[in-house]
């Protein structure tokens, strides 16, 4: 049982009530017919069963009625602290408490009950507990108290399982899945099952062969007996070709994601995958045959009824907060990704301030992992992985989370929206470097450090064998554009996979102008490696110089405040950086000061030699636009 100290029960509540209205759907009316404060206290208390405080009334329900609703002399805090003791009494009542405030019963919003059960689990986790998915109610996912951290919550789009799933025994209940052992030898791994599925007593059909991987053994038989409903999180799944996975949605429909979740299937969960695929039983037995592997890279398109030689081009309707008549369409075109001529990886959004940039980004990201098909045109487009990067403090990516789709936020927030100490930053970079050496990627991280470090400093942070040395960072001197470089490098090698968006958000932080080319060009290099795709929201004209116009969109606004999206007007890629900024952000309401300066100088010389000889400096020969211009300023003034 859940042991708290009286500091945590503080601090938990101060932060519930922190937030706007936590009494949800019965806070709105307190006086209200339906759901008042009262029903959320009786979701707390047994209020008919305790007795009264005052002789007038027969319990403590008609005690709270007459003080709350009635007279209005208790505060709602009055009630649950003096009357009801939350705090002081049994924990029991406080773990009510909890769970109640995050229940779909109470919330009526996924975002409301995401954000309780992100910040109390924060606190929670000093006492050695948490919040836990144990069920859905209506598409929303129902929490509670656990003891332990780290348990296998349910993802919020995913419902659990229901179908029960029978090994090497015949089903007595229906609908029903079997799995039956198909006695075979992988180089000594035994994961071989044939799959049927049951939809009455007598009547079943043949979906397929599925191997079953167990972590720590190469004999996944003896793991396996009885009715379950799921594989543990030592186990993963993948079909032996694609026919199995067009049967299993031909089967259960829309349901097919919590049946494969319920597998641990490693094609349609990315995450999965990534997590055993450097094991010999998936090098071995899973993908020992060449069907296996194209089931592996293909399931996710034939299960979302989509070719996999499409472009990956789509429409993100986009809610601008400023602007909340409707959604603006914005259309993102990559091109097809595993075409190695691709010149279309990366697009970039630039604008002004409060245009909207991290918004639509954050936006995105927040509707792929979360599957909001609806805010796409003409579909949601299939990505294995999205990883969003920023170094903003402003940023609203650490946030997306709770979903079985791949997401990894690369940054420096908390999930409570609290600063990464320098400490849990180092300690971040860690296991990323573990990743890296996991996935065999410590050549692919060299490459790309020693297109932004010296040669001298390369030598000091990675020895011979490519290992990263992290202890050796401390003896060296890296500016903050050279540390957030490498963060960046180091985070995006670690995670990306095959056909994942990055979503970076303004990288030109902290970085001079070199610094801004070499990124773009790591970025295009990497997602080339990885048949992937970038989208960067920018303010700078340098990284729209390196781009094509055909791969920038101009988010601007209207003088009434409504918003523009327009492409360029001249082609961007190598053009004058006056020019590109002109044209993304107008030559504004003041003239450059260069200008002003050109304008003084003509004003104070009468000749073309004399304003040389003011401005020139030494053997530094003038630019050939600025000599016109002073010629040009210089003969208006004659």
């Amino acid at each position: 049982m859940v042991k708290y100290t009286q500091e945590i029960k503080r601090k938990i509540y101060d932060c519930i009530f922190s937030k706007e209205n936590p009494l949800g759907q019965y806070g709105e009316d307190k006086s209200s017919e339906n759901l008042n404060v009262i029903d959320f206290l009786k979701l707390i208390w047994d209020l008919p069963a305790m007795p009264s405080k005052d002789p007038r009334f027969k319990n403590a329900e008609a005690d709270a009625i007459q003080h709350m609703i009635n007279n209005d002399d208790w505060t709602l805090e009055d009630a649950l602290l003096k009357r009801f003791n939350l705090l002081s009494g049994e924990d029991k009542y406080f773990t009510k408490f909890i769970e109640a405030i995050v229940s779909p019963e109470v919330q009526n919003s996924r975002e409301k009950i995401d954000m309780y059960v992100s910040s109390i689990n924060q606190l929670l986790k000093t006492v050695g507990c948490e919040l836990a998915t144990v069920d859905f109610i209506n598409g929303l996912p129902c929490y509670r108290l656990m003891e332990g951290l780290g348990h296998r919550t349910i993802p919020i789009d995913i419902s659990p399982n229901s179908i029960p799933i029978f090994v090497d025994s015949v089903p007595d209940k229906y609908p029903a899945f079997k799995l039956t052992k198909y006695e075979w030898d992988d180089y000594g791994y035994k994961t071989r099952y044939k799959l049927f599925y049951y939809s009455e007593h007598g009547s079943y059909s043949y979906i397929g062969v599925v191997r079953i991987l167990c972590r720590n053994t190469e004999n996944t038989y003896n793991t396996l007996a009885g009715q379950i409903l799921s594989l543990g999180e030592d186990y993963c799944s993948l079909g032996s070709e694609i026919y199995y996975y067009k049967r299993i949605k031909e089967l259960l429909g829309v349901d097919y994601k919590n049946f494969l979740h319920a597998m641990r299937d490693a094609a349609c969960f990315s995450q999965i995958c990534d997590d055993f695929r450097e094991s010999g039983g998936f090098q071995h037995s899973l993908l020992r045959e060449t069907d296996a592997e194209i089931a592996l890279n293909n399931a996710i398109y034939v299960l979302a009824g989509y070719d996999t030689n499409d472009p990956t081009s789509f429409v993100f309707k986009s809610d601008i907060p400023y602007y909340k008549d409707t959604l603006i369409p914005i259309k993102f075109d990559f091109g097809r990704l595993n075409n190695v001529c691709n010149l279309n990886r990366i697009i970039a959004l630039i604008g002004n301030n409060g245009v909207g940039k991290t918004t639509v980004l954050s936006q995105i990201a927040q509707c792929i992992v979360k599957g909001q098909s609806d805010r796409f045109a003409p579909h949601i487009p299939i990505f294995t992985k999205v990883i969003s990067v920023s170094y903003s403090i402003f940023d609203k990516f650490y946030n997306i989370e709770g979903a079985s789709f791949n997401y990894t936020y690369c940054g420096i927030q908390k999930n409570d929206g609290v600063l990464m100490s320098q400490e849990e930053q180092i300690s971040r970079r860690r296991d990323s470097l573990k990743v890296i050496e996991k996935h065999d990627r410590k050549r692919t991280l060299h490459e790309y450090l020693s297109m932004i470090l010296s040669k001298e400093l390369i030598n000091e942070i990675i020895d011979d064998n490519y290992t990263f040395i992290e202890k050796n960072l401390s003896n060296i001197h890296l500016s903050s554009g050279q540390t957030m470089l490498m963060n960046l490098i180091i985070e995006i090698i670690a995670h990306i996979r095959q056909n994942t968006l990055i979503l970076l958000d303004e990288p030109e932080i902290h970085l001079h102008p070199k610094g801004i080319t070499v990124i773009v060009n790591i970025i295009n290099r990497i997602c080339e490696n990885f048949a992937s795709c970038c989208i960067m929201a920018t303010h700078s004209s340098l990284i729209i110089q390196n781009l094509l116009s055909k791969n920038v969109i101009i988010l601007d606004r209207e003088p009434d405040g409504s918003p523009i999206v327009r492409p360029m007007r001249v082609e961007s890629l190598g053009e004058n950086l006056t020019t590109i900024t002109e044209d993304v952000f107008g030559r504004g309401e003041f003239p450059p000061y260069y200008m002003r300066l050109a304008d003084k100088i003509v004003k104070s010389h009468d000749d073309m030699d004399k304003i040389l000889g003011a401005i020139q400096n030494k053997d530094v020969p003038l630019n050939m636009s600025l000599r016109i211009l002073l010629e040009k300023k210089l003969s208006k003034n004659d």
